[in-house]
């Protein structure tokens, strides 16, 4: 009978979970981003000046660490937010100006280099067991940091802030929750966010990263 029991536990079958209705976490998460686009300058009513096309792609690798809180709704329905910072290792964009192409390397050595963004997610945990599906969709409002570029290709590094103060990115996340005690959790999910916001003045605009949030989260 103490052998039965102990299976039903492991696999999950066991009784639900107490489920407390604030939880704190802390979360560690690769991002690879990836960006592409295409924009053309020039041409007039009156008279038409040269006109110039640029194709542009960029790709990078960063990390985030994070502090979120959580209220849950029910035992299944929750909400979170909180502050997460980024640090970008690598990045570059090649550039094919009508043709040439170049390649701009970005440094984020500088100690002021971070990048934050605030969560607003809905979840679902599907089972109240030890281990569970865990759903997340939501979005992330990200604030414009500064970035440093080597514009002239000779090792000096110029600050330089791009894109809006502000940019809103749906998230959606689907992963599991695996109940390590009554109060502790471990939650790992891989996540997608697509820019979906308007780029009038190019051809076409399209930007996407992908992570691997690992969270370990404390209930009350």
């Amino acid at each position: 009978m103490k052998t039965l029991t102990f299976l039903l536990f492991m696999v999950g079958v066991a009784p639900a979970f107490a489920q407390s209705k604030w939880a704190l976490s802390v979360h560690l998460a690769p991002i690879y981003t990836h960006s592409d686009s295409k924009i053309t300058l020039g041409g007039g009513l009156n008279q038409p000046p040269p006109v110039s096309e640029f194709v542009i792609e960029s790709n990078g690798l960063s990390y985030s660490l994070g502090v979120s809180a959580r209220y849950a709704f029910s035992p299944k329905w929750s909400i979170t937010t909180g502050i997460w910072a980024s640090h970008v290792a690598t990045s570059k964009t090649d550039v094919v100006q009508d043709g040439t192409p170049y390649t701009i390397r970005y440094t984020y050595n500088h100690p002021f280099s971070n990048f934050y963004s605030t969560p607003l997610l809905i979840n679902y945990q599907v089972l109240t067991k030890r281990l569970s599906p865990y759903i997340s969709l939501g979005t992330t409002f990200s604030f414009r940091g500064k970035s440093y570029v080597d514009l002239t290709g000779n090792g000096e590094y110029t600050a330089v802030k791009i894109g809006k103060p502000v940019v809103v990115t749906p998230l959606v996340g689907v992963g599991v929750l695996y109940n390590l005690t009554e109060h502790m959790a471990l939650i790992a999910q891989p996540t997608i966010q697509y820019n979906l916001e308007s780029h009038s003045g190019y051809d076409y605009y399209h930007a996407y990263s992908l992570s691997l949030q690992a969270q370990l989260m404390y209930r009350f």
